[in-house]
């Protein structure tokens, strides 16, 4: 699976948030639902209760912000969160110049009402690395959440999936794993996946997550609970300590 470019990713990880006064609405069928983040390959809103979608859904719809940008979306859902519905969208992403436009309008209605001034320092998260935007608390969070750890090949992790075959970890982060799997069937696209993730000198946690991508006998996993920073830290500092020069 080829590498993703820093530059890349560290755009397509960092999401706009919106007040709920400025927030655009998704078009689905003939209902409007309210957005609450989007980033370039991801969406986040609030679900009608009368018919919500469920893991694994494909969606359809249009994205319309409130200052006329709009554009069709078509994605899976890969998070159920209360009313709240998240959509992974894998095949197009959503064009920069909008989202960058549209964090321009919130910076500006920033400056020009005092009592959206105090929402948006809450939730308004830079859509690229060099935005005016950048709030520290919120981009340490966006690093904790994409920061990708890479293994070498003697010091993978193991997955275990229901129980029996071991699959090594090629690269984890808190809302994501890579493991290698080239003597196994692919997975489906969007198939959920259980096991039991064991660290070769730490803790075993139970997985579960959702297959975004399958190529090159690799698999990635979109994971519906977090695995804790913590673990994680000290998986960087052992390898730090135990293979000094890889780049980590």
């Amino acid at each position: 699976m080829p590498t993703i470019p820093i530059d890349q990713e560290r755009r397509e990880s960092y999401r706009l948030q919106f007040p709920s006064a400025k927030r655009p609405q998704l078009l689905i069928n003939d209902n409007s639902h309210a957005v609450v983040d989007c980033s370039a390959h991801g969406v986040c809103y609030v679900a009608s209760p009368d018919d919500p979608p469920t893991l694994g859904d494909h969606v359809k719809g249009l994205l319309r912000f409130r200052h006329g940008a709009q554009t069709p979306v078509l994605g899976v859902v890969i998070r159920i969160e209360g009313d709240e519905i998240v959509l992974h969208i894998p095949d197009r992403e959503i064009p920069s110049p909008i989202l960058r436009s549209e964090e321009r309008q919130l910076l500006k209605a920033s400056t020009d009402d005092d009592d959206i001034v105090k929402t948006t320092a809450r939730v308004l998260t830079p859509i690229l690395p060099d935005s005016s935007a950048a709030h520290p608390t919120a981009e340490g969070e966006e690093r904790r959440e994409f920061h990708r750890i890479r293994y070498p090949i003697t010091a993978c992790p193991s997955l275990f999936v229901e129980g029996k075959k071991a699959f090594l970890i090629v690269d984890i982060s808190v809302r994501g794993l890579r493991y290698a799997a080239p003597k196994a069937p692919a997975p489906n696209l969007y198939q959920l996946v259980k096991g039991l993730l064991h660290f070769r000198r730490g803790p075993r946690i139970n997985i579960e997550g959702t297959v975004i991508r399958a190529q090159h006998d690799e698999v990635a996993l979109y994971l519906h609970q977090e695995i804790p920073f913590n673990i994680l830290l000290t998986e960087q500092r052992r390898l730090h300590k135990n293979y000094p020069m890889w780049p980590l």
